[in-house]
């Protein structure tokens, strides 16, 4: 229902999140390290919801791994109640986090 995906492109980092039953571009969020704290920047397109989920995604990562990361993507279900957007918005930190740890493996792999 949620897909998660990274793209490396040089030492940066392209999350695309998207999900639901028609998935597409809501909202796009830049986050760059700055010496000793996330700086993020964001534009959410007209009647989407994405923006504020993907501000914290980028806070978090930014964060986590102090590099500069871009993500975008959309996450809908047609009449979703509280309930459903609760549910997608949990399901998004569970894959997102699983993302992380990936990444944290392939990127700083432990010592043999």
């Amino acid at each position: 229902m949620i897909q998660c995906e990274i793209n490396k492109i040089g030492d940066d980092d392209l999350i695309i999140v998207t999900g639901g039953t028609k998935p597409h571009l809501g909202a796009v969020v830049i986050g760059t390290w700055e010496g000793d704290h996330a700086k993020v920047v964001s534009h959410g397109l007209l009647h989407h919801k994405e923006e504020d989920l993907f501000v914290e995604l980028a806070k978090v990562w930014c964060d986590t791994f102090q590099k500069t990361v871009v993500i975008s993507g959309g996450i809908h279900i047609d009449n979703a109640t509280k309930s459903d957007i609760e549910m997608l918005v949990n399901k998004t930190w569970e894959k997102f986090f699983h993302l992380m740890a990936d990444h944290k493996i392939q990127e700083y792999p432990l010592p043999h």
